[in-house]
């Protein structure tokens, strides 16, 4: 039974790969991740507000839908990805579990926004195009309860 919540909160997911293999190095894969989390944005499982992703790891900004736990949201990502591409790549994609941490207010949402935005520059990473700031016109705003 999904959980039913009383207000929308807003979480910064990382989600790692198999013992940190560089999956999405190729970019195909990173290309497939990021029209996974389109679909599932477009079909209502929960807003996205920003994403990164890195070749070992993704970063994604999300508020699940009233009627879906961060758990869900998390298992409609790494399930649909996997089963996208289990033709084309065999053997374990994902570290088990993932780490997530509510945004509490404004500041904290700019900071995580901020840390996503950065992560390739941090790697060193010049130009990475699979980042939300290439998909502006597709990402949602970040909820008014945290704008105030």
């Amino acid at each position: 039974m999904a959980t039913i919540r009383q207000t929308q909160s807003t979480y910064a997911i990382t989600i790692s790969t198999f013992q940190q293999h560089r999956h999405f190095q190729r970019t195909a894969n990173a290309e497939l991740f990021i029209a996974i989390l389109f679909q599932h944005r477009d079909q209502g499982r929960f807003q996205l507000h920003g994403f990164v992703v890195m070749p070992d790891h993704v970063h994604v900004l999300i508020t699940p839908a009233i009627d879906q736990s961060t758990a869900k949201c998390v298992q409609y990502i790494k399930g649909g990805y996997s089963f996208a591409v289990r033709s084309q790549s065999s053997g374990e994609i994902w570290h088990s579990g993932y780490h997530d941490h509510r945004i509490r207010d404004a500041d904290d949402c700019r900071n995580q926004l901020l840390y996503i935005a950065n992560n390739p520059a941090r790697k060193q990473y010049e130009d990475y195009p699979h980042a939300h700031t290439r998909y502006s016109d597709r990402i949602d705003p970040m909820p008014n309860s945290l704008l105030l």
